[in-house]
C-alpha cells in the first residue's frame, strides 16, 4: 500500500512538472511545426483576402490615376476588365498586409532564433518593409508616368496607341516589384559586410564595372526594349549602390 500511494505521488509530481518551454534547446515535434505553419498561413491568407476585398474600392482611382499618362485603356477580352480589377485589388491587399505577414513569418521562425537574431529580425523587418514601400511608391508615381509618356511620345500618326490595360497595369506591377526589390539593396550590403562577407573598398573600386552591370540589369527588368525606361529604372539603382556603400562602411566601422 505504501510504495503504492509513493508511486502515485511521484506520477502526481510528474504530471505537475512545468514542461520546457519551445526553443533551440528544447525542439518541438515536427508536427506541432506543420500545425503552427498551416495557422498562420491561415491568418495571413485571411487578413490578405479581407484587405483585398476592402482594396476594391481603390481599385477605380487606381486606374483612373493610370490612364492620366496613357489617355485611356481599352480590354480586348470580357473578363480582361475585372480580372484586372481583381488584380489590382490583390496587390494592394498584399501591400497593406505584408507587415502582418512578416510579423506571423518571424513569430514562426522566431523559437530557433538566437536572441541576437531576433533582434536584429526586429528591426530588419520595418525597415525592409518601408524601402519596397518607396521602391514601389517612386516607381508608381514617379518612373511610371515619366517613361510612359516618353513611351507613347514616340508614336506618331501611323501608329496610335491603344493600350490594353492588363498589358499596362502588368508594366506598372512590373517596374514597381522591381524597384521594391533594387530597394533593398542598402539594408542587404549592411549585413552582408557585417558578416565579413562584402568589402565597401571593393565596391567602390568597382563602380565603373557596377555602372555596366546595373544598367544591363535594368535593362533585363524592363519590360520593352526602349533604352529610356532602362536609364530611368538605373538612376535610383545607381544612387542606392552609392547608398550601399555608405550603410557598408557603417557596418563595419
Amino acid at each position: 500500500m505504501a510504495r503504492t500511494r509513493r508511486g502515485a505521488r511521484a506520477r502526481v509530481r510528474r504530471w505537475e512538472r512545468p514542461r520546457p518551454l519551445p526553443g533551440p534547446d528544447h525542439p518541438r515535434p515536427f508536427v506541432e511545426h506543420l500545425e503552427e505553419l498551416r495557422g498562420r498561413l491561415i491568418k495571413s491568407l485571411i487578413a490578405v483576402l479581407i484587405a483585398s476585398s476592402a482594396a476594391m474600392y481603390a481599385t477605380d482611382p487606381v486606374i483612373r490615376f493610370l490612364a492620366r499618362t496613357s489617355g485611356g485603356f481599352v480590354f480586348l477580352r470580357p473578363t480582361e476588365a475585372i480580372f484586372t480589377r481583381i488584380k489590382i485589388a490583390l496587390a494592394l491587399g498584399l501591400l497593406i498586409t505584408l507587415p502582418f505577414v512578416l510579423f506571423q513569418a518571424w513569430r514562426f521562425v522566431t523559437d530557433a532564433l538566437a536572441p541576437g537574431a531576433r533582434r536584429a529580425l526586429k528591426w530588419t523587418i520595418p525597415v525592409s518593409y518601408v524601402l519596397f514601400l518607396a521602391g514601389c511608391a517612386f516607381g508608381f508615381f514617379v518612373l511610371v508616368p515619366i517613361g510612359a509618356k516618353y513611351l507613347l511620345a514616340c508614336g506618331n500618326e501611323v501608329m496610335k496607341p491603344l493600350i490594353s490595360v492588363d498589358s499596362y497595369v502588368g508594366f506598372t506591377g512590373m517596374i514597381c516589384l522591381a524597384l521594391g526589390v533594387i530597394f533593398q539593396l542598402p539594408l542587404v550590403s549592411f549585413f552582408a559586410s557585417r558578416l565579413g562577407i562584402l568589402d565597401p573598398a571593393l565596391l567602390s573600386r568597382n563602380r565603373r564595372i557596377a555602372i555596366l552591370a546595373t544598367y544591363i540589369l535594368c535593362a533585363l527588368l524592363t519590360p520593352g526594349p526602349d533604352p529610356f525606361t532602362a536609364i530611368m529604372l538605373f538612376i535610383p539603382t545607381y544612387l542606392l549602390y552609392e547608398a550601399s556603400i555608405l550603410t557598408a562602411k557603417l557596418a563595419r566601422r
